[in-house]
């Protein structure tokens, strides 16, 4: 319900819902026009989520703002903000896709880390327990993009695709409907 644009300038405006501060702009008012996110001027890619956005920044680092309740800004804490606050211990990022409450980056090295929403297992950790600070995905060493909502998936080298998370529609495409807390492999 909310949407954001990188600027040429590398700076982020965002507009529509903001009762948890997803705008990035100090406030928690709606707008339907473009409100610039504060103390940003080097971003390199943006994500908005489920009520929470996300960015990459020049320097590597990571950025998020907005709803944090089960962790997706991974600042180590649940407390929502309405401006951008740095993840811990993140760095060599490539890519970053927020979700249904959690976010997920893809690393230089071709692993993926995420955090926060793990009620269905889309951090892909081995669990359903939330976090708020980052875990490796198990067993993917070779990725070369990520996407998540409720459940995740991501590109290998091998042309092949791995998914975890809520399976209830066989959104994982693995044949089943069983949620999963770890990568399986989308059967073609």
């Amino acid at each position: 319900m909310h949407a954001c644009a990188l600027l040429s300038n590398n700076t982020i405006k965002c507009w529509g819902k903001n009762d948890y501060g997803q705008l990035g702009n100090g406030s928690t008012d709606n707008s339907a026009t473009p409100v610039t996110v504060s103390g940003i001027s080097n971003a390199t890619s943006v994500a908005a989520g489920m009520e929470h956005t996300c960015a990459i920044l020049s320097n590597n680092s990571v950025k998020c703002w907005g709803l944090n309740a089960s962790g997706q800004l991974g600042d180590g804490t649940n407390t929502n903000r309405s401006t951008p606050v740095t993840v811990s211990g993140l760095s060599n990022i490539d890519l970053i896709s927020a979700g249904g409450y959690a976010t997920c980056t893809l690393l230089s090295n071709n692993t993926i880390k995420c955090w926060g929403d793990n009620r269905y297992g889309q951090l892909g950790d081995g669990t359903n327990t939330n976090r708020s600070t980052l875990v490796t995905v198990s067993g993917i060493s070779n990725a070369t993009s990520v996407s998540t909502s409720h459940h995740t998936c991501a590109l290998i080298s091998d042309n092949t695709i791995k998914c975890w998370g809520r399976n209830v529609f066989g959104e994982i495409g693995d044949g089943t409907t069983i949620n999963r807390s770890t990568p399986v492999t989308v059967q073609f």
